[in-house]
């Protein structure tokens, strides 16, 4: 009987190693989300762990939020072999969110916060609302309003 339970905490101690180097191998997001994109498909933030990534919070009501989005897909085709990822939540309105991310070009994932829930969850209060993760998964900074392309330039590379 001594030997058996001697095995089973030896398994369950090799388990918890395992499982512990694992999940610490991998960073995770500090903040994680789930939401469904312009083409029905959820999404899960921290699907892209490990990377650095902009998460931008708009609507297509937004004047500021339409200038930046053809800055936002200069930065996101320069810096893509580097492994940057940005996420655009458009928030509200679906059909208004795929019209907007069709006339404006978007080339990132777009994601739609209908219940404004995952809104709420980053504090956003107005738009554009930029939110910067870097390689840990740690939230190095964030922007509201509209933001020069020179600083925006600034947080890119706090986050590369």
């Amino acid at each position: 009987m001594g030997r058996r339970v001697f095995w089973i905490l030896a398994g369950i101690a090799v388990f918890a190693g395992i499982h512990t180097f694992f999940s610490l191998s991998r960073p995770h997001l500090e903040k994680d989300f789930s939401l469904y994109d312009l083409n029905n498909r959820r999404i899960r933030l921290s699907r892209f762990s490990g990377r650095p990534l902009i998460v931008y919070f708009f609507s297509p009501r937004c004047k500021d939020c339409k200038e930046e989005v053809p800055l936002l897909n200069e930065l996101y085709e320069a810096y893509r072999k580097e492994g940057l990822v940005i996420v655009g939540v458009g928030v509200k309105y679906p059909e208004e969110v795929r019209e907007f991310a069709e006339r404006q070009g978007i080339r990132y994932p777009v994601v739609v916060d209908q219940d404004l829930s995952v809104s709420r969850d980053f504090g956003v209060f107005f738009l554009p609302h930029l939110v910067f993760f870097n390689r840990q998964g740690k939230i190095v900074s964030t922007a509201v309003g509209k933001v020069s392309p020179e600083k925006l330039r600034e947080y890119l590379e706090s986050i590369l």
